[in-house]
C-alpha cells in the first residue's frame, strides 16, 4: 500500500482489487511504483530524526526515491497511453497521480522548510545511475512496442494483400469471360448485318419486279385501247 504516512492506497484494477502477479509489465510498473513512494515516505519520516552525520545520506536517498517514483510515473503514463487496454487502467493512474502530487507537494516542502537542498550533491552518481536505468528501460519497451506493432502491421498489410490479389484474380476472370461475350456478340451482329443485307436486296429486287411489271400492264392496256381505236 502507499499509505506509508497516511497517504491513500492503491488497488491494481488489473487484479480484481489487489497487485498484479507480475505477468502484466503495467501491473508491474505500477508495484514498482507503490513500492518507491512507500519507500519515499517512510524515509521522510526518518529524516527529522536521524542526527547531522547521517543527514546527508539519507536526503540523497530520499531524492533518489522520489526521482525513481517521478520517473515511474511517467512511464506508466506513456505505457499505457499506447497500451490496447488503457481504459482498464485509467482509473489506478489517476490514483496514482494523485497520490504522488501529494508526495511532491510534501518533498517540496520538506525540502524547502528543513533546507535539505544543501545536502544534496549537484551531480548524485546513485541518481544519475537510477535515471539511466529508467530511461534506457522505457526506451527499450517504447523500441519493443514499436516493432509489435510494425509487425503486426506487416502481417495486415500481407493479407489484405493477399485478399486483394485473390479479387483482382477473380475480377481478371470476370474481364475474361466478358471479352469472349462481346466477341461473340460481335460475330452475332455480323451475322445478322449480312440476314438484314440479303432481305434488303430481297426487297428492292421485288419492288423493281413488281414495277415492271405494272409497266407491262400499263403497255397492254394502252395498245389494247389504241388497237380498237383503230379498227372502229
Amino acid at each position: 500500500p502507499l499509505n506509508a504516512n497516511n497517504g491513500p492506497s492503491i488497488l491494481l484494477e488489473g487484479g480484481d482489487g489487489m497487485m498484479g502477479d507480475g505477468s502484466d509489465p503495467i501491473d508491474q510498473m505500477i508495484g514498482e511504483f507503490q513500492e518507491t513512494v512507500s519507500q519515499t515516505r517512510r524515509k521522510m519520516n526518518v529524516i527529522p530524526h536521524v542526527n547531522q552525520g547521517e543527514m546527508k545520506q539519507n536526503v540523497e536517498e530520499l531524492a533518489d526515491y522520489y526521482s525513481e517514483a517521478r520517473d515511474l510515473l511517467e512511464r506508466i503514463e506513456d505505457t499505457i497511453q499506447d497500451a490496447p487496454n488503457a481504459g482498464k487502467y485509467l482509473r489506478t493512474l489517476r490514483l496514482c497521480t494523485k497520490d504522488f502530487e501529494r508526495l511532491r507537494q510534501r518533498y517540496d516542502k520538506m525540502m524547502l522548510r528543513d533546507n535539505l537542498n544543501r545536502y544534496l550533491s549537484e551531480n548524485s552518481q546513485l541518481t544519475k545511475e537510477r535515471r539511466s536505468l529508467l530511461v534506457e528501460d522505457a526506451l527499450v519497451e517504447s523500441n519493443t512496442r514499436s516493432i509489435e506493432d510494425i509487425t503486426r502491421r506487416l502481417g495486415d498489410t500481407t493479407e489484405t494483400g493477399g485478399m486483394i490479389m485473390s479479387d483482382l484474380k477473380g475480377q481478371t476472370e470476370q474481364l475474361k469471360r466478358s471479352v469472349n461475350k462481346v466477341v461473340d456478340t460481335d460475330e452475332v451482329l455480323k451475322e445478322s448485318k449480312k440476314i438484314l443485307d440479303g432481305m434488303a436486296r430481297s426487297a428492292a429486287t421485288n419492288k423493281l419486279t413488281t414495277a415492271l411489271i405494272i409497266l407491262l400492264e400499263l403497255l397492254m392496256i394502252f395498245f389494247i385501247i389504241w388497237y380498237k381505236y383503230l379498227s372502229a
